[in-house]
């Protein structure tokens, strides 16, 4: 016997309606955050990421710009994820966290922000520009993706 999840009726709505496709970039960002703020954020505590003195600092980028997470009816949206970061920190960097030698895993949030894929490259550089002004690693890690088909109800 197999068992399968059940289908609510609001997604059977949605299974049988419009999709609508959307071509967009996505900004992939890890950014670090303090081991409070990961317990807080883990617990359900949401909040904890405007209060976050360095991911409040991100928050603050997103709703300047006008370009990034704009979902129609929605804006300012981005997608979290809860992890880790490991590294070794090499001669002649200058760690915020951790020691020259040292191996260090960080707390670290996964921040995804989508960019319609018509939005001018000039306006993509400068977001991504006060992304890496206020990250606050040394060396920070943003992925820019090319253009890919964003699938939603409606």
């Amino acid at each position: 016997m197999t068992a399968s999840p059940r289908m609510h009726h609001r997604d059977a709505k949605i299974a049988d309606g419009p999709i609508t496709r959307r071509k967009v970039r996505a900004i992939k960002v890890y950014w670090p955050v303090s081991h409070s703020t990961l317990a807080r954020v883990s617990a359900g505590d949401l909040g904890a990421l405007r209060s976050d003195d360095s991911f409040g600092a991100f928050i603050d980028v997103l709703e300047s710009s006008s370009c990034v997470g704009d979902f129609g009816v929605y804006g300012d949206v981005y997608e979290v994820g809860l992890g880790a970061e490991g590294f070794t920190t090499r001669s002649g960097a200058t760690p915020a966290l951790g020691a020259i030698g040292e191996r260090t895993l960080s707390p670290t949030l996964t921040v995804t922000v989508h960019v319609d894929h018509s939005v001018p490259e000039d306006e993509i550089s400068q977001v991504l520009g006060q992304i890496l002004a206020a990250h606050p690693w040394e060396v920070p890690v943003l992925e820019l993706t090319a253009p890919f088909d964003l699938i939603t109800a409606g």
